[in-house]
């Protein structure tokens, strides 16, 4: 194996010890679905593996005067299964309930996703759209950082797991006339991954016939998760409508740029970028009480 040393720990400040003592050369590990295939590989290294699935600090799912706290070893299944992210934040509910096969999704954890860097994590699509930020700490250093700035390029993150530990996930409750809808596109069901995933969160603005904010994250289009922002200036310009629907999704077939080799050719999941993000927008603004939302998504 690419590994000497096991040591499991049972809280954040004993991990950090044992990642100071190993200088570079430990390494976090909670579900390890990724990580024990990358050591095997040779395409990461580590001397000690450091696991903190047992840290209970670090499981939680919980709501704090409105926002949403998750533990960084919270499983796929438990944030897929718990009745406060399927009311508070059903994007993610919806994104990890479709996280590779069972085993994985009951193994593998929302941090592990999210440090593993991959440019369509099913997870880190949602919490890019929920506009989620993440904690971090190192021995003598706490951080908090928006999500979408910890991805340097495909499969590198900006957390160090030889010396930093992220340890929670937040976000704000989606609330009244909120809505939010996760969208996937695979070859067939089963472990695969996604060949497109688009997550959308938006307020709806009943009397003015508008979204008033939205954020769209989608993936793989780029070499890490991504926001399509221009996109959704469009979407806020003016009352919602076909048309303003029509340059929302042209917006995204030209901000998208998949790279061509990842799992089907560049021009069809360009193409199938406004496919996904018309059906993910039409359920969001179903769900936050449009009724063009119900009957536009009924036509098509």
């Amino acid at each position: 194996m690419a590994w000497q040393d096991y040591v499991r720990v049972t809280s954040v400040e004993e991990a950090l010890q044992q990642l100071d003592t190993f200088d570079g050369e430990g390494r976090i590990i909670a579900g390890g679905t990724d990580l024990i295939l990358q050591l095997r590989s040779g395409e990461k290294k580590a001397r000690c593996l450091i696991d903190i699935s047992c840290v209970e600090s670090l499981c939680h799912i919980r709501e704090k005067e409105g926002r949403i706290l998750i533990g960084a070893c919270a499983t796929h299944s438990e944030i897929s299964l718990s009745p406060i992210i399927a009311a508070k934040a059903p994007v993610l509910s919806e994104a990890c309930s479709q996280v590779g096969s069972p085993q994985i999704r009951n193994i593998g954890t929302v941090g592990g996703n999210i440090v593993n860097a991959q440019p369509a994590a099913d997870s880190v699509i949602a919490l890019m759209a929920l506009d989620a930020v993440c904690q971090i700490e190192s021995s003598g250093d706490e951080k908090v950082r928006p999500i979408n700035q910890l991805f340097l390029g495909p499969g590198v993150s900006d957390v160090d797991s030889t010396r930093e530990i992220l340890t929670e996930i937040a976000f704000d409750a989606l609330g009244p006339s909120e809505g939010s809808a996760f969208y996937r596109l695979a070859r067939r069901k089963g472990a695969t991954l996604p060949t497109l995933n688009c997550a959308v969160c938006l307020s709806w603005n009943r009397e003015k016939r508008r979204i008033e904010r939205i954020r769209i994250a989608m993936g793989p289009v780029g070499p890490v998760p991504t926001r399509l922002y221009e996109t959704e200036k469009v979407l806020t310009s003016d009352t919602f409508s076909d048309s303003l629907m029509d340059e929302a999704l042209m917006t995204a077939y030209r901000e998208a740029n998949p790279r061509s080799s990842l799992r089907s050719g560049k021009e069809y999941r360009q193409e199938m970028t406004k496919v996904i993000l018309r059906r993910a927008l039409l359920r969001a603004l179903r769900s936050a009480g449009c009724e063009n939302g119900e009957s536009q998504e009924k036509d098509h």
